[in-house]
């Protein structure tokens, strides 16, 4: 297994597990909620600390993606000696 590849999956596997912590609490309290378990002002806070667990997530996965396409970014400018690639549009096809 290449270290490049490696390196992707630990990643993953790091993201995987920021995303499992905040899943795990949202999916506690949704138990509790579905089982009328908590009074009027612990749904309340339930629901803010979900929504807050949600946001979370939107977080590391915004952050991941951003990481991703700047090393894509960098891949292809030392792929292209450094000058960033500029995508030249396709011919158009014309029908007679």
């Amino acid at each position: 297994m290449s270290e490049d590849f490696a390196a992707r999956i630990a990643e993953l596997r790091r993201l995987a597990h920021e995303l499992r912590t905040p899943l795990t609490l949202i999916q506690g309290y949704l138990s509790l909620l579905e089982d009328d378990e908590l009074a009027s002002e612990q749904r309340r806070q339930a629901c803010a600390l979900m929504r807050e667990k949600c946001a979370e997530m939107n977080r590391l996965i915004g952050s991941f993606l951003d990481e991703a396409s700047e090393r894509v970014e960098l891949a292809i400018e030392s792929e292209v000696g450094g000058v960033p690639a500029v995508a030249t549009p396709s011919p158009k096809l014309t029908t007679t």
